[in-house]
């Protein structure tokens, strides 16, 4: 697939006018997803678009004009089997990052950059960009196994992704992390050496409770971090046996066939009218640092590199 230079234009899209920055930022994810796509049909690995890469496909046929990545989602055995291909098989360069339990995450560049070749090959945009791609995990069908998997991931999950906050940070509530730590060591039997890094233990242990039924026969599966939230938010597992393609920008992308009762799950049942929601967050930081960067040598900030937002 080719994106020809003609896709980086700016258009008004749905009453909505889509900058020129923005346009790169889709064209490099749809390079991302490329190479994630070749990966997966050398190892016969399905995937599907989920979040906003879905609701775009469904509602837009492409991108939702305000939004600037795309998600992905993987049953837990081609999740595995993903990332570890992926390890040795995307181009010298990339990365994943594993910061999230049951989730991973694609990055083409591991820094901003502005030397001449990079920015040729990836449409003129100097910044981070990447793919998310969640796990679905099995679950248990009794439902007191079910409460206690999703308790216990809840628990080991949220220490993990709050460690590194300061213990005075609201979301620790006047809690201890501490005496959470010695509880999570307690209920899952496993020692966690202070010595070494403690927020990559953690993901690692959250990552395999949320995988404990891998192996068994399921009815539904979720990603855990969503269940814990909405205990409703589960899939059956047959829903992943009817796939269709759906047109994206240039491309097709495979979702569920049941693609109707996942956004409305998502997002309520008038998910086909747009809210337009604040976004950017990332690619905000990455603007403004580049832009004190020119600031700084005494140069003016090539509008290239910039994009207005709405106050």
């Amino acid at each position: 697939m080719e994106i020809k230079s003609e896709y980086t234009h700016d258009e008004m899209r749905e009453g909505c006018y889509v900058q020129p920055l923005l346009k790169r930022v889709w064209a490099v994810q749809l390079d991302i997803l490329k190479e994630i796509d070749t990966i997966c049909m050398r190892h016969h690995i399905p995937y599907y678009g989920w979040y906003g890469t879905l609701l775009g496909a469904v509602r837009h046929q492409g991108f939702i004009p305000w939004d600037d990545d795309m998600d992905l989602v993987m049953l837990r055995k081609n999740y595995e089997r993903f990332r570890w291909y992926a390890k040795t098989e995307l181009p010298k360069g990339w990365r994943i990052t594993e910061e999230i339990p049951a989730n991973i995450s694609v990055f083409h560049t591991d820094t901003i950059r502005l030397d001449q070749d990079f920015l040729d090959k990836f449409h003129g945009c100097p910044y981070i960009t990447g793919i998310d791609i969640f796990c679905m995990d099995n679950l248990p069908e009794n439902k007191t196994d079910r409460e206690v998997h999703v308790n216990l991931f809840q628990m080991v999950y949220n220490l993990c992704v709050n460690w590194e906050l300061p213990e005075d940070n609201p979301k620790w509530r006047g809690d201890n992390k501490w005496e959470f730590l010695n509880q999570v060591e307690e209920l899952t039997g496993q020692h966690i050496d202070q010595q070494s890094p403690i927020k990559k233990q953690l993901y690692f242990l959250a990552d395999r409770i949320a995988a404990m039924y891998w192996n068994e026969e399921s009815k539904e599966v979720a990603f855990m971090p969503d269940l814990y939230k909405n205990p409703n938010y589960r899939i059956p597992i047959t829903s992943f046996e009817r796939v269709i393609k759906k047109p994206f920008e240039t491309i097709s992308l495979p979702v569920l066939e049941d693609y109707d009762s996942i956004c409305r799950l998502e997002y309520g049942a008038n998910y086909m009218t747009p809210v337009k929601t604040e976004g950017h967050i990332y690619l905000k930081k990455q603007i403004n640092f580049l832009r004190e960067y020119f600031n700084n040598r005494g140069e003016a900030f090539p509008t290239c590199y910039d994009m207005h937002f709405d106050s």
